[in-house]
């Protein structure tokens, strides 16, 4: 098959909907991740993609960021998000790997994800909910990537969007759902194309009568000292973290500080902190899906305690005790997947 337009290589397979990522190279077969594993489409009709044909393809997802085609042959790497012809959002990354251009596209829901489809317990959706009436404070998603970090921070700020009247002010690298305004007013910012900053958006957000920030990551010093700030002058604060558990999450926040001021940025995280919520996503029973797989803090006065004293190996007991606050660690959210049927024994070795 000759392609002229990337949207026909996309309307080819993107209606399936266990497709999730496509990956289009110079000289190498078309590869799908359909249902979680990488699938190479090697036939007669489906030939390697020359590199006259991945350059055009490129310049047709940047079509309407023809700028940027030049930051990417300068940066080698750029990100951006491309609607298709049947108006399916996707999340690109363009890069080079061997001198030659590469794209990743991740494709993104159309609608906001139900907090009861990501949390099957009622219990913790009850207790996310309370979360997410708080006026203040920095709720933060965490794992590394491939965990859905976004999608369930897209569904808590879709929660807020249906169920409060506040204004959210977004800052993302790039916009991946777009949101319709219904209790709250939302403006939402995109990296690039209306900031050049992080720390500045950030800083420039308080000029403009927020109530919820949601930054898309929090990567440097710069980021978590604006997001303390926001959190501190009565602002509720949501962001990502590449961490693997809340107590490596407090640690690596306050190591974003030089060590010289970490006393005094301990004693703010402890009092800004509200929410940690560490996610994985794993293969269910049937194989043919995923369930999140959740570790969940609340920093209650013993975290907090904790977090001033620098004992980072006491915050995972406290989340093994207290659990009438719903706070669970991995193990045990595994545990109660396995007794409910959900997941396989298989999936969760690592971790047991």
């Amino acid at each position: 098959m000759t392609y002229s337009h990337i949207n026909e290589l996309l309307q080819e397979f993107e209606h399936d909907i266990n497709i999730s990522d496509f990956h289009i190279s110079w000289s190498s077969p078309l590869s799908l991740r359909k249902t979680w594993k990488i699938l190479r489409i090697e036939d007669d009709a489906h030939p390697h993609i020359s590199d006259e044909l991945m350059d055009r393809f490129i310049r047709q997802l940047l079509e309407w960021h023809q700028w940027w085609y030049e930051r990417l042959t300068k940066n080698r790497e750029i990100d951006f998000n491309y609607f298709s012809a049947a108006w399916i959002p996707y999340r690109v990354n363009a890069y080079y790997k061997l001198s030659k251009l590469w794209v990743a596209m991740r494709k993104i829901w159309y609608d906001a994800l139900e907090l009861s489809s990501i949390m099957y317990d009622d219990i913790a959706q009850a207790i996310i909910q309370h979360v997410l009436n708080q006026k203040t404070w920095i709720f933060l998603v965490t794992w590394p990537t491939w965990s859905w970090k976004t999608t369930s921070l897209i569904a808590m700020l879709e929660w807020i969007n249906q169920h409060r009247t506040e204004h959210i002010v977004t800052i993302e690298d790039p916009i991946e759902f777009i949101f319709t305004p219904k209790s709250c007013l939302i403006s939402q910012r995109e990296f690039w194309s209306d900031t050049l900053s992080f720390e500045k958006a950030m800083k420039a957000a308080m000029r403009q009568d927020p109530d919820i920030i949601f930054v898309w990551e929090i990567r440097d010093r710069e980021t978590a000292e604006a997001a303390l700030n926001l959190a501190e002058t009565w602002h509720l604060v949501f962001s990502t973290l590449h961490t693997r558990s809340a107590s490596n999450t407090v640690y690596r926040l306050i190591s974003l500080f030089p060590p010289d001021i970490q006393e005094s940025i301990k004693d703010r995280v402890a009092s800004s902190l509200l929410w940690v919520q560490s996610q994985f996503l794993l293969e269910d029973s049937s194989w043919a899906s995923r369930v999140w797989m959740f570790e969940l803090m609340l920093n209650n006065t013993a975290i907090k305690n904790d977090i001033r004293r620098n004992e980072w190996n006491q915050i995972n007991s406290i989340i093994d005790t207290h659990r009438k606050e719903w706070m669970i660690s991995h193990k045990e959210y595994a545990k109660r997947l396995l007794a409910d049927w959900l997941i396989t024994e298989e999936s969760v070795d690592w971790l047991l």
